[in-house]
């Protein structure tokens, strides 16, 4: 990178705060986005999205509008300024950790640093009510805003729905093109079969993009539904494998089970199954975990990633120790991509 990113932690990058336990963000700050910041936002944005767009009967435009707004409504982490990580932690007898972080520069640009704030914002803060599983969850964003977002929902079933997504490219329009996922994702159908989900997101994505912009934006994904007794349905569009940890170490790889979103029109997702049993530990992560490169251009490896996974503990504990790890290996102040993971272990009633 031509220019070193300043994270909000420049102290010992594996302390965390411990925030609320109604799940607000830690050492929060007000901040209200200037009109006219949100305006030259959407103006840049419209060069690659139509905004007349409709999503659920809404405008495209005056959906990012008020998500970038909500943004500034809320409390806001001071992400330019030394201090821990924002971490959302539950209380110990249901274990739960998010450890999310920024990587900014100096004079940086008031809409990545925007960008960065509405994506921060609609990272999930905790898991729906009597979810089937435990959760552990890492996001380092690289200073340029990258595309890793994740999130999820409980159905009216019990079972739960998670995804991850990576979008290609850097800067604000790759950026915003995962928040535009995400808008679309909480509007779909919460029966919709989950091989239909990667489909309906593409075409809904597509009808979406202005036809005028020659930048190339697809993501990779992965889209899982748990059920309360550990089964688990998966679609992987293009993604990282998944690893799934058994209790007696085994790891085991879920390969993609079809082709990036919007890279190919018209593609077409098989689904696949497992089960999470008790003991075992299921990652999902980006690429910009394994591809990670120290020094002597190294890559972080998915071998490192199953040592951490075999060494076991909660969820929560995986995620730090993943982090951890990957803060031995490569200096997370100059980070060449977003690196995000969640770590799922099945919740056994107590």
């Amino acid at each position: 990178m031509s220019e070193k990113c300043i994270s909000s932690n420049q102290n010992n990058s594996t302390n965390v705060n411990v925030a609320p336990t109604d799940g607000t963000m830690a050492e929060p700050m007000t901040s209200y986005p200037e009109d006219s910041t949100v305006e030259d936002l959407l103006h840049l944005l419209s060069e690659s999205f139509l905004l007349d767009e409709r999503i659920a009967g809404n405008r495209l435009g005056d959906l990012l509008a008020e998500t970038i707004r909500d943004a500034g409504r809320r409390p806001l982490p001071d992400l330019g300024q030394a201090g821990d990580r924002y971490t959302v932690r539950r209380d110990v007898d249901e274990p739960l950790t998010f450890l999310y972080r920024p990587h900014l520069f100096p004079d940086m640009d008031e809409a990545l640093r925007l960008g960065h704030a509405v994506q921060y914002h609609l990272l999930p803060r905790e898991l729906p009510p009597d979810t089937p599983v435990d959760a552990g969850a890492v996001l380092e964003s690289y200073c340029h805003l990258s595309g890793d977002l994740f999130g999820w929902r409980g159905e009216s079933n019990g079972k739960l729905t998670l995804w991850l997504i990576d979008v290609s490219g850097h800067g604000v329009r790759a950026g915003f093109a995962a928040v535009v996922m995400k808008l679309l994702l909480a509007e779909m159908d919460p029966g919709l079969p989950l091989t239909e989900i990667p489909r309906q997101l593409e075409n809904r994505f597509q009808a979406a993009r202005n036809p005028d912009d020659s930048t190339f934006l697809y993501a990779t994904g992965a889209f899982l539904r748990i059920a309360d007794d550990g089964g688990i349905d998966y679609v992987s569009a293009g993604h990282q494998p998944l690893l799934l940890c058994r209790e007696d170490g085994t790891v085991e790889s879920l390969d993609a089970t079809g082709m990036p979103i919007a890279l190919i029109p018209g593609e077409r997702w098989e689904g696949g199954e497992t089960r999470l049993a008790k003991g075992d530990t299921l990652l999902l992560f980006s690429d910009g975990l394994v591809e990670l490169r120290n020094d002597v251009e190294e890559e972080f490896g998915v071998d490192r990633v199953a040592d951490v996974l075999r060494r076991g503990g909660p969820a929560s504990e995986i995620g730090e120790n993943l982090l951890r790890a990957i803060e031995d290996f490569h200096d997370l102040e100059r980070l060449d991509d977003d690196l995000s993971l969640i770590v799922l272990q099945r919740r056994i009633p107590r």
